[in-house]
């Protein structure tokens, strides 16, 4: 099944081989046992790859719901199986886990070298849907809400604006909603608090608001944005995760936060491990990115 939705998110079979590091023959036999199994076809080859079949349509809406399950089951035995004095699990939603908890994690282990940490990347979603079920000791995402058995940390990080390293704004000090209005901006999707918060700056501002896409993940906009597509406004973790890439990150007025909670369980095993990991990742957080 994961080479099926391989399939379905990239095109093509060559594409999902790529993605998979596997052959394409070898996708082929994969998607033919799946085939053989269920008992009807899954795909039709087009002139631009592959198309679903309708019955392939139904099937792919069951086949991502039985994935999220079997990666929510590895979650809970490795956490299981890791649950011990010396261990340690992390979640985190992808910007946390691709720009912010590196660093943490690099600490942490400067601090404690014999402990073995897993970090986990899953949705906010994900994380709060099985959160604290599962053998993970600190959680980190959006979305907080009050969780029985859980103490909750919230905090509000800057957040700064993005632009193209050669772009004529790269030489002000900082951006305002007037200085990118009528831009192409790189958005959030429009149901996310940090998307409500800039539409907000610019009505507020008088500026015209200009989205040309809606990305998912602070990393893909910082990607976007160095790239020469648009410009953004992204947390300070993410801005500087990408400095090298073509980018350059501006104060931007007014002050927007983005908000993200950091989930853990007290009375744990591990609770003097976990307590450590949260002193870490509160230093991280309260001296170089929150308000």
């Amino acid at each position: 099944m994961e080479t099926f939705l391989a399939v379905v998110h990239n095109g093509s079979s060559s594409a999902a081989a790529r993605i998979l590091g596997i052959t394409q023959p070898a996708v082929s036999l994969q998607l033919g046992k799946l085939e053989k199994a269920i008992g009807f076809g899954l795909f039709t080859r087009t002139s631009s790859g592959q198309a679903l079949t309708p019955k392939g349509r139904l099937f792919l809406d069951e086949a991502e719901n039985v994935l999220r399950a079997v990666r929510k089951l590895d979650d809970v035995t490795a956490g299981i199986r890791g649950n011990e004095l010396g261990a340690l699990t992390v979640a985190g939603h992808p910007s946390a886990a691709i720009s912010m908890l590196p660093m943490v994690v690099a600490r942490f282990g400067q601090l404690f070298p014999d402990v073995r940490l897993r970090m986990i990347n899953r949705t906010s979603e994900e994380i709060l849907s099985y959160f604290p079920g599962t053998g993970v000791d600190v959680a980190v995402c959006e979305l907080p809400r009050d969780l029985a058995g859980v103490t909750v940390r919230r905090y509000r990080l800057r957040t700064v604006a993005i632009l193209p390293a050669d772009h004529p704004l790269a030489a002000c000090e900082t951006l305002t909603p007037t200085d990118l209005s009528g831009l192409p901006f790189v958005a959030m999707p429009a149901e996310r608090m940090i998307s409500h918060r800039v539409r907000l700056a610019f009505d507020e501002s008088g500026a015209e608001y200009r989205p040309v896409a809606e990305v998912d993940f602070f990393a893909s906009i910082c990607s976007l944005v160095a790239s020469g597509y648009g410009v953004s406004i992204v947390d300070i973790f993410s801005a500087r995760s990408f400095a090298g890439a073509g980018l350059v990150a501006r104060p931007f007025a007014p002050a927007i936060p983005y908000e993200i909670a950091v989930l853990s369980v007290p009375d744990r095993p591990q609770s003097e491990l976990t307590s450590a990991f949260l002193d870490v990742l509160d230093t991280c957080l309260t001296t170089e990115g929150s308000f």
